[in-house]
């Protein structure tokens, strides 16, 4: 039985798809190192407009809260009962733990889209580096066997 010679289509096909697959390994790779980033530094990873609205209390009650006569009151909606029912507005102390609250509620958002592209980043790794090994062994293979038929 004589040895198949490889075609060009087929070893075309393999080209471009180890080349596709590797950029796919390498896109979801930098958007991984980025979801690290966002675990890492999340206040820094933020959107403006995220982090803007409560990285100081100054500006989480001018969003948020109006004063008057030294109680705070919610520009829009309603606070729960429990905290306004009986003095009709917060004090200076709740409002600060609702600061520091929603501080801490930004960053942990921030840090969860981070661990779910790092997650992305892993199964596609898991799913196109056995794929892209598999195609570039096929086109090695290939090769070779077109240089020693020039060879001959």
């Amino acid at each position: 039985m004589m040895e198949e010679k490889p075609k060009r289509g087929a070893m075309g096909y393999y080209q471009s798809a180890s080349m596709v697959l590797l950029l796919i390994i390498v896109g979801f790779s930098i958007s991984g190192l980025w979801g690290l980033m966002r675990i890492i530094i999340p206040d820094s990873t933020l959107s403006g407009y995220d982090w803007r609205r409560v990285s100081t209390l100054d500006r989480y009650l001018e969003a948020e809260y109006r004063q008057e006569n030294g109680r705070y009151y919610r520009l829009i909606g309603f606070e729960p009962k429990s905290d306004t029912a009986k003095t009709g507005g917060l004090s200076q102390e709740q409002v600060e733990e609702k600061w520091k609250k929603a501080q801490a509620d930004t960053l942990y958002e921030e840090r969860r889209g981070g661990l779910q592209q790092i997650l992305f980043w892993f199964v596609a790794v898991v799913i196109c580096l056995p794929l892209y090994i598999y195609h570039h062994k096929a086109v090695k293979k290939a090769r070779q066997q077109m240089e020693q038929t020039a060879g001959q």
